[in-house]
């Protein structure tokens, strides 16, 4: 985890063919609303970091600028990529396995104590 944050922690929901890994931001209330943070296409990992050096950062900045103002996030890699690979394969994986991802995901934060959205 690149977070500077001690509150950062790992998280995993259950895949197709073994752990989807994540990184849960969260401030120091545990009853905060949570974000889901999913990269878009390509070789993008959960920080919004690419291949060739590419270090945007362009996820995990705004996940650490929602927690400053109370609300968690958690940022995922893509079944397949990254610390997901055991999850299945990136070459073979359609819009429906992104939505039944997201719905693991949803799980396993409510799961781990969460509440997503908010009021």
């Amino acid at each position: 985890m690149h977070d500077n944050d001690a509150l950062a922690q790992a998280l995993s929901a259950e895949g197709p063919h073994g752990k989807l890994r994540g990184t849960l931001l969260s401030p120091s209330v545990n009853s905060a609303p949570t974000v889901l943070i999913a990269p878009g296409p390509g070789p993008t990992d959960r920080d919004g970091n690419g291949p060739g050096g590419l270090r945007a950062a362009i996820y995990r900045l705004p996940a650490q600028a929602l927690e400053t103002r109370g609300i968690a996030s958690v940022r995922i890699d893509k079944r397949g990529m990254f610390e997901s690979t055991l999850a299945g394969d990136p070459e073979d994986v359609r819009i429906d396995d992104y939505v039944s991802d997201v719905a693991s995901w949803i799980v396993a934060r409510t799961d781990n104590g969460g509440i997503w959205g908010g009021t």
